[in-house]
């Protein structure tokens, strides 16, 4: 089984100690923001002046860089071409930097009765984001995310995208959940062919639709045979540990919270 951690994770840690805490727990590196820079192509560990050096110090550690996550958004027609820029910019620092893929989001439905439409405007963003990176070797893999998280609005991402090269999704597990809950696997069918990276997370359901971020296997998401029914289908891509540390500072330290979903994870 691969794992990874995203960055989101430990926003207060600089790559340095990055590098040295992944090391010793033998995972790999989803990036998602690194010494406080969000974006790409201001990530300074990343420029060209420093780049060699950045995968020298990664190689000695044995470790890799196994996505990037843009914040990029394809839903908005009045700014679509700012975010397929920045999902450039970003696929241009990937190639550089021998980072397999971008994040990308859908993200927001906001007529439901106008899904099919905005669907396909998400689709065009993708497929200029996908050629793009096909010409620099980079994939793009749009997340579970937002209003992008159930099997209405996928079915139609999928339709449309399954034969563009260098396309694919992340299953946030979490984002499923919220509208499929133990019920995946209607869900999973229309996504598992696509499916290049997974996002591991869990959470306490509450009352009245309240969703409260707890330790992976200390929840209500059905962990355990999401995973083995990817398993059971061949997946093999990592299983990444998405700890909402940046967003939500009262969470756990990184220090406790990814040795234990590492050992959650390798107790499987």
């Amino acid at each position: 089984m691969k794992l990874s951690i995203s960055t989101l994770g430990c926003p207060d840690w600089d790559f340095a100690r990055v590098v040295r805490e992944f090391a010793a727990l033998k995972v790999d590196i989803e990036v998602r923001g690194i010494d406080g820079e969000m974006e790409a192509e201001r990530i300074a560990r990343f420029a060209p002046g420093r780049a060699e050096e950045t995968k020298a110090l990664l190689a000695r550690h044995g470790l890799s860089l196994v996505g990037f996550g843009t914040s990029c958004r394809f839903h908005d027609p009045l700014q679509m071409e700012e975010n397929v820029r920045a999902a450039e910019r970003a696929i241009d620092v990937c190639a550089r930097m021998g980072i397999p893929w971008i994040r990308v989001f859908g993200n927001d439905i906001p007529d439901p009765s106008r899904m099919a439409e905005t669907a396909a405007a998400v689709c065009q963003g993708l497929k200029r984001a996908c050629a793009y990176g096909a010409s620099r070797g980079v994939g793009v893999n749009l997340e579970v995310h937002g209003d992008f998280n159930t099997r209405q609005a996928l079915k139609l991402v999928a339709d449309e995208m399954a034969d563009v090269p260098g396309f694919g999704i992340v299953w946030d597990i979490e984002h499923s959940d919220k509208t499929c809950g133990d019920d995946f696997l209607p869900f999973y069918e229309v996504i598992r062919p696509l499916v290049r990276h997974v996002h591991v997370k869990d959470y306490l359901r509450g009352e009245g639709g309240a969703f409260t971020l707890c330790p992976v296997g200390q929840g209500d998401i059905p962990i355990r045979a999401i995973l083995a029914k990817l398993r059971q289908d061949g997946y093999d891509g990592y299983f990444s540990f998405e700890w909402e540390k940046k967003w939500v500072p009262s969470l756990d330290e990184p220090e406790i919270a990814f040795p234990a979903f590492v050992n959650y994870m390798r107790a499987l």
